[in-house]
């Protein structure tokens, strides 16, 4: 017998826990279970071809929103090719109306919920003969006559008993390491599933520190939890930060979804002790309007979380990931932009702009009439409109999201960003004026090298009132040359002649006396070597302070042994 489980992950990077996670939980049919991770990105054609060379007797497919529209067009052609093949769905894409599933495709079983100990007994019924379909808690299934017969619910799963599942690291070098230490969540969001499940149900933990420290051990590069809320339980959270902190390997870092009202400030002053980057923390705030949060049951206002954000962003250690959803019932276009400014105004790492999707089983998919909520009827389900925010300004958002990606969380443009909102009314009102000059030049249909941001930035601040064009393309350099080695700097990006100052560039860089006493360079660094990996430009404008026009211009000297580079001004240590 031949189970093969299949997950179709968002990105190469990704890598699937739960399958993982039935594979070893079903240790004693281990060997007749093999994992296969493939991408949405695949072609159908290829997808195909690597299934039907396993030549499995059962295939399970790992349901998601984000690769639900693949999944029914595969089924069909893998009954084609493979027609005495069992095919098995799971995951939270099928686990709600799943009767409705075999109208659609011709599967054979759909494992609800949580999917473990379900799958135990379905190998155990294939393999060994142990039991009947009709035994098996958590599935829906056609049975012989062609009847579709749903069975008793299983209880949810005891936490201690799921395995560790990366005792072998191979072929995970590249990945994220997905991790879960709880289940559920104490929260009733309405557009979110946790919602459903009552209650929160925890690993030990000593187990979860001592998997921590499997991890710390083979200096994994990052291991995201993926509770659904970390901090639900405060002295459980704190313990794992604690430890993280006093047995932290200098590499590894770990990200966790919180929410902002349970961070206390005892946790606030664990935290400031952890290394910078060491410490991700994701933070769902949705709306500053507080109507949109009473509406979708959130009753946190976000002033508070501000507050708290604020105290994070004060330790300068922990990186933040903020979160808005667009499309929420009575968000319209001008709320959802007062909450882009609060949030923005945060400066928070990353900044994600989502668009609400309509989930099975969600409270807002069931109100999604009274709230006027028109959305699509294939996964992701994602807001067409509302009765609240049109067609049009969503589309528009998506302009925005897209520049938001591109510029603000790449971190690659946070001078140039500073100064261009402060022409705008609103960092907003910014984003807005950039995506209809970035539609109007059609810079939305064509794919753009790294280098075409930075020139197409510039283009754009040009048409801004009251632009200083010399200082943004200063700016806008600087950023540049803080992020990488500019072969060639173009002819739109100059504003000073370097060539007067070459020679007394690569002089300064060669003299090694100078480079290691007064700039603190690493001495075994050759003058070769620092030429290659080193480089000083001259800027008018002081480019990281006041952002005036100096008498003197500017040395700033970039070091690339590391990322971002590391600069160091030159005007107090030379004479110009």
């Amino acid at each position: 017998m031949k189970i093969l489980l299949v997950s179709f992950n968002a990105k190469f990077i990704h890598s699937s826990l739960a399958l993982r996670l039935i594979r070893d939980y079903c240790n004693d049919y281990k060997e007749h279970m093999e994992i296969l991770e493939l991408t949405i990105n695949h072609q159908m054609g290829a997808i195909l071809k690597e299934i039907y060379v396993k030549q499995p007797d059962v295939l399970g497919l790992s349901c998601y929103i984000w690769n639900m529209d693949l999944v029914e067009e595969l089924v069909p052609l893998i009954k084609k090719v493979l027609p005495d093949t069992k095919i098995v769905l799971g995951g939270p894409e099928v686990s709600y109306n799943s009767e409705s599933l075999f109208d659609k495709m011709p599967i054979d079983v759909v494992i609800e919920n949580e999917g473990e100990e379900t799958w135990y007994d379905y190998a155990s019924y294939l393999i060994e003969d142990v039991g009947d379909l009709e035994s098996i808690k958590g599935i829906v299934y056609r049975d012989k006559e062609g009847k579709v017969q749903r069975n008793m619910a299983r209880p949810l799963m005891d936490m201690a008993k799921l395995p560790f599942v990366y005792d072998d690291l191979t072929g995970l070098e590249h990945k994220i390491m997905y991790y879960e230490a709880s289940r559920g969540c104490p929260f009733n969001c309405q557009y979110c599933l946790s919602s459903i499940e009552k209650g929160v149900r925890f690993m030990p933990l000593e187990r979860v520190l001592s998997e921590i420290q499997y991890f710390l051990d083979n200096r994994v590069k990052q291991v995201k939890f993926v509770d659904r809320t970390f901090n639900t339980h405060k002295y459980y959270a704190r313990s794992i930060w604690q430890y993280i902190i006093e047995h932290d390997n200098g590499y590894t870092n770990f990200h966790f979804e919180i929410a902002a009202e349970l961070l206390t400030d005892e946790c606030l002053g664990l935290l400031k002790d952890a290394r910078p980057g060491l410490i991700q923390f994701e933070i769902g705030v949705q709306s500053s309007n507080l109507e949109v949060l009473t509406a979708i049951d959130r009753k946190m206002p976000f002033e508070d979380i501000r507050e708290i954000s604020l105290k994070i962003k004060k330790l300068g250690n922990i990186h933040q990931h903020l979160d808005l959803i667009a499309g929420l019932p009575f968000e319209d276009y001008a709320s959802f932009r007062q909450s882009f400014n609060d949030v923005i105004s945060l400066r928070p790492e990353q900044f994600q702009l989502g668009f609400l999707k309509l989930l099975k089983g969600s409270g807002l998919r069931k109100k999604a009439e009274e709230y006027g909520i028109i959305y699509h009827q294939k996964a992701p389900y994602e807001v067409l409109y509302t009765k609240h925010i049109s067609f049009a300004e969503l589309l528009r958002l998506h302009g925005i999201e897209e520049l938001v990606e591109r510029y603000y969380n790449s971190e690659r443009f946070s001078r140039s960003l500073e100064y261009l909102y402060t022409l705008c009314t609103s960092p907003f009102d910014f984003y807005e004026a950039f995506n209809d000059f970035w539609e109007e030049k059609g810079y939305d249909k064509v794919a753009h090298k790294k280098d075409a941001y930075y020139l197409i930035l510039v283009e754009f601040a040009d048409t801004l009132a009251g632009i200083n064009s010399e200082l943004v393309r200063e700016l806008v350099k600087m950023d540049w040359y803080a992020h990488e080695m500019i072969k060639e700097v173009p002819a739109q990006l100059v504003t000073l002649d370097q060539t007067p100052y070459h020679e007394h560039a690569n002089s300064l860089i060669r003299d090694d006396a100078f480079m290691v006493e007064e700039v603190g360079v690493d001495s075994t660094w050759t003058s070769r070597q620092r030429l290659r990996k080193m480089h000083i430009e001259w800027f008018e404008y002081d480019v990281n302070g006041h952002l005036q026009k100096e008498c003197i211009p500017m040395a700033i000297l970039f070091d690339y042994t590391v990322q971002p580079a590391r600069y160091t001004h030159l005007n107090s240590l030379i004479k110009a």
